[in-house]
């Protein structure tokens, strides 16, 4: 009775095991990847993307912080967010990126450099990093299903030029992120980031599904919860905002309009 029930638990764990092997044969990448940029409303909407400005609120704790984005393609990012009666900047312009922190007792404009840098960098990518891939040096890697809190969801290793490393989870059926894992290097340590999207929204004339709630964990722990009221696409965007400020003009910036 005993063998006989073993070799049932051996058969049924074969056979479980073997319908996963199946499933993730099932799987190829370029096929995720096409079914990844049709969810986002097709190549010929990811491309129309010139620019796109999402206006919302961070909580941090207690503290309620308002902050925009300001994307224009290919490479540009300019984001603000306001503590303390204070508007701190961040950006990057295609080639530098600097910063203005009026709250940490820089009110001048400053170019940052090193990992600072580098991060502004990979947040000016309007594409994200499964669309053009290849061109942008980053090696895509198909590790297969899993699971996320319950959901279902395709995991892909993205790995950049820097060495950084981004694994993507699509939902298994809708093939949009439900999170994504940061590997980096911050102030000289080893960090893991975590971001979790959510709240969904059709944007723009080609309905494009855009997050409206994101929450990010540092090495397991909330760090941040961002949501978005607004978001933009298209919208006249001058090169001149992503430039970095003269002194005179940096004063000006950081102060919070009535």
């Amino acid at each position: 009775m005993k063998n006989n029930m073993m070799k049932k638990h051996i058969w049924l764990a074969a056979t479980l095991a073997a319908s996963a092997f199946a499933a993730q044969a099932e799987l190829n990448l370029d096929e995720v990847l096409a079914e990844y940029v049709d969810a986002r409303g097709g190549m010929a909407a990811i491309n129309s993307m010139k620019s796109m400005k999402a206006t919302g609120k961070m909580t941090m704790g207690p503290m309620e912080v308002p902050l925009s984005f300001v994307y224009k393609a290919p490479d540009k990012i300019y984001t603000t967010f306001e503590m303390q009666g204070m508007k701190g900047i961040q950006a990057f312009d295609g080639e530098k990126g600097w910063q203005v922190m009026p709250f940490l007792g820089k009110s001048e404009a400053e170019l940052v450099a090193g990992d600072d840098l580098k991060q502004l960098q990979e947040q000016a990518d309007i594409e994200g990093v499964l669309v053009n891939s290849a061109a942008k040096g980053i090696a895509l890697e198909l590790v297969g299903l899993t699971e996320l809190e319950g959901t279902p969801v395709i995991e892909i290793k993205a790995t950049r030029k820097s060495g950084d490393v981004v694994t993507v989870f699509l939902d298994e059926e809708y093939k949009l992120e439900v999170m994504t894992r940061n590997k980096m290097t911050s102030m000289g340590q080893e960090i893991e980031a975590e971001t979790y999207f959510s709240d969904y929204k059709e944007v723009g004339p080609a309905g494009m599904p855009i997050a409206h709630a994101m929450a990010v964990k540092i090495n397991g722990m909330v760090a941040q919860n961002m949501t978005f009221e607004s978001v933009e696409f298209n919208q006249d965007v001058s090169d001149d905002l992503f430039k970095m400020p003269v002194a005179a003009d940096t004063k000006e910036a950081v102060e919070v309009t009535e």
